[in-house]
């Protein structure tokens, strides 16, 4: 062989070789370890968070997508008493309730539903949803949703959320 010809082979395969390398490490990159959520996954975990739920926590949940914030979220007797977006607290009360647990696990049901009712009409499947929910208490740790840009022709839309902090909260003992 001659030296001109085993260089282009060599070249070739670094070139190959290379590509490779380039390929896994995209891969590795964009990976998503979140697994898939079906429906009944996400009914299982409802069912377990009403079994085991807990009445008093604090939260903090990161968003990333087109309206990424930071949610800190107090919950006192089942009920948000206060939120934070980005350490501004919110003046709304009803929009407290958004990022405590039952609200999340609301914004989710919608986002099954949807999947439901595109199954049953035989539609395309409107969102990817993945999800990853907290072994102890059952809460949503991590929640991944792509719409897949079904609507309009848009592109797909990626919103994930990540539980950041979860503090379960003591009740106080009261004297008499």
């Amino acid at each position: 062989m001659g030296a001109a010809r085993r260089f282009v082979v060599f070249t070739l395969m670094g070139i190959g070789a290379g590509l490779i390398v380039m390929l896994i490490v995209m891969r590795q990159a964009t990976y998503d370890p979140t697994p898939s959520l079906s429906p009944e996954q996400f009914y299982a975990a409802l069912e377990y968070w009403k079994a085991h739920k807990i009445p008093n926590y604090d939260i903090e949940v990161k968003v990333t997508g087109p309206q990424a914030a930071t949610y800190r979220v107090e919950v006192r007797d089942g009920e948000a008493i206060a939120a934070r977006r980005n350490g501004q607290l919110l003046l709304s009360q009803r929009t407290f309730g958004t990022w405590s647990i039952p609200g999340m696990f609301s914004t989710i049901s919608r986002d099954v539903e949807a999947i439901e009712q595109a199954a049953a009409e035989h539609k395309q499947r409107p969102l990817i949803l993945r999800a990853a929910f907290n072994a102890q208490y059952g809460y949503p740790e991590r929640y991944r949703r792509i719409d897949n840009g079904s609507r309009k022709g848009g592109d797909s839309i990626a919103v994930t959320w990540d539980v950041v902090e979860f503090r379960v909260i003591e009740p106080t003992e009261t004297k008499e």
